[in-house]
């Protein structure tokens, strides 16, 4: 995990600081206690009932790199994320020295915003996409104050082939863990969903391996064999391999860029 100060960002469509009443309401019933303190117009001063401080500041202007980071299956439509004019910049300060325990505080204060505000996308500061905001929100509530992984841990798609695509996270390396690569036929639905559990599989039972060889899937039917091969993004660490719907093993590793893990060329 790092030691940076830990941050995160809101997209917006209009440029208005949240009310900060309603920011405390909504994060004390995610799970994070706040009390407002004095600060300009543009910037908010929290100070988290479980120690440390929160500032957020309102920048008027589109976050720089939105428009050409990498996108997933839940980011929200390059219009959206084109079309957006300011941004939060969420940051904390002397928060308790746990890891986890700072993923699940920011990810709720963050959460907390999206749902005072006409917010459009969301991240954590290490994040490699930003999330639809109501995606954000929703999977925060439903972690109960747990860590939520689908947003702590980012996915990009890419299509491999004309009947096949690939699912590649990004995050749990910070978690000491390999990356995932999984890959399916373009008629199969249950990949992406089966990638979020292994996900958060892997990040909440620190204790569970993967030995290359051995078979994992969905159901007994659904079986898909552990390789490990080259990361498709050059410089990268080895990644899991897994292929949902075949039972041909993949010796050649993937190229190193695929169209769909970036917006832009």
């Amino acid at each position: 995990m790092t030691s940076a100060e830990p941050v995160s960002f809101v997209l917006v469509s209009t440029n208005a600081p949240p009310d900060p009443v309603q920011v405390i309401e909504a994060a004390t019933q995610l799970g994070v206690g706040l009390a407002h303190e004095m600060g300009d117009p543009d910037t908010l001063n929290f100070r988290i009932e479980t120690g440390g401080t929160l500032i957020v500041a309102l920048l008027p202007i589109p976050h720089p790199d939105a428009a050409h980071m990498p996108v997933g299956p839940t980011s929200p439509e390059p219009e959206t994320i084109d079309h957006h004019v300011g941004h939060y910049i969420v940051t904390a300060f002397d928060l308790p020295d746990d890891p986890l325990q700072t993923e699940v505080t920011m990810s709720i204060v963050t959460a907390a915003l999206v749902q005072c505000s006409p917010a459009v996308a969301a991240k954590l500061g290490d994040g490699a996409i930003f999330h639809l905001a109501d995606f954000f929100a929703t999977v925060v509530e439903t972690a109960n104050g747990g860590i939520a992984t689908e947003i702590t841990v980012d996915i990009t798609a890419a299509q491999e082939s004309a009947d096949r695509m690939s699912f590649l996270t990004h995050g749990l390396s910070k978690y000491d863990r390999e990356e995932f690569y999984i890959t399916s036929s373009t008629t199969e639905t249950g990949a992406l969903e089966y990638l979020m559990e292994l996900v958060r599989w892997m990040v909440t039972d620190p204790d569970k391996v993967l030995p290359t060889g051995d078979t994992v899937g969905p159901t007994a039917e659904k079986q898909a064999v552990v390789q490990r091969v080259p990361s498709p993004i050059e410089g990268k660490p080895p990644v899991i391999r897994l292929d949902m719907d075949t039972n041909e093993t993949v010796s050649q590793p993937p190229r190193a860029k695929k169209r769909g893990w970036f917006r832009r060329s």
